[in-house]
């Protein structure tokens, strides 16, 4: 019969032990099960120790070396760019020994960042004669707006089912808007699902065969009719439009939801 002891130092030292008990008395057991748990502790805390030591100022050399690159690239940056940039240092092995640089770490790069993705810095701690090259990742983000809920064709487009999210420029395929603002009030086409981006060709402020108004408009004047949109229309697109009264089909531009604007 054996006995186990399942000793952990830190997260990544583990031991199992097995002892014989077989021929030993109850107390015995005991006695001898005690007196090995603590001599292995003893025998194997300082090894522990050592390596949480080692690990420790490794760890905060990493961190401020990746702080300080991000820095770095984030400065050579124009100020509006910088704004619209997410700047992340790649992973580290971590086998490289990083060493706690009493200065700060010096970086230079060969690379021209402007649009670019993805930049080499060299990082150097000239007090400890050490340096090796970082990569760093520079995306450009612009703000759109997403569906925040599921919506079927015809829903009225408000806060509650909208959200502003930060995508990565590249990513972006189509036209897209940038404030919630921009499309409250609009009509959905099509079933769009929740997280997808509201693009123009979904939506309409007026949609084909509603009711709107017609305003004449001039530089003296304003003058309001009714009629019916044969197209679908966003805001500053030019759609067909009867008008009710003279039922003549005339250009006119959506100028708000219901409404259309041509000019006398």
């Amino acid at each position: 019969m054996f006995g186990v002891v399942n000793l952990t130092l830190n997260n990544e030292i583990k031991f199992l032990v097995f002892i014989s008990i077989d021929k030993l008395t109850t107390s015995e057991n005991e006695k001898m099960y005690y007196s090995l748990v603590i001599s292995l502790i003893f025998i194997l805390l300082p090894t522990s120790l050592k390596v949480l030591a080692a690990e420790q100022p490794n760890n905060l050399a990493r961190q401020q070396l990746t702080l300080q690159a991000e820095a770095f690239v984030s400065d050579m940056l124009d100020d509006q760019t910088k704004l619209n940039t997410r700047i992340k240092t790649m992973p580290i092995d971590k086998r490289i020994n990083i060493p706690l640089c009493p200065e700060n770490y010096k970086f230079s790069t060969n690379t021209n960042i402007a649009n670019q993705a993805n930049i080499t810095v060299k990082a150097q701690c000239e007090s400890k004669n050490w340096y090796m090259f970082v990569m760093l990742n520079a995306t450009q983000m612009q703000p759109v707006v997403v569906i925040s809920n599921p919506v079927s064709p015809g829903t009225i487009l408000t806060k509650n089912n909208l959200a502003l999210v930060e995508m990565d420029k590249k990513q972006i395929r189509s036209t897209t808007y940038g404030s919630i603002e921009s499309v409250v009030g609009a009509r959905t086409k099509r079933r769009i699902s929740a997280g997808r981006a509201v693009i123009p060709s979904n939506l309409c402020y007026v949609c084909k065969g509603d009711r709107v108004t017609i305003s004449a408009v001039s530089s003296s004047m304003r003058v309001k009719t009714g009629g019916e949109a044969l197209e679908d229309g966003n805001i500053g697109d030019t759609i067909l439009i009867r008008n009710s009264r003279s039922n003549k089909r005339i250009q006119a531009r959506v100028a708000n939801m219901g409404e259309v604007e041509i000019k006398i």
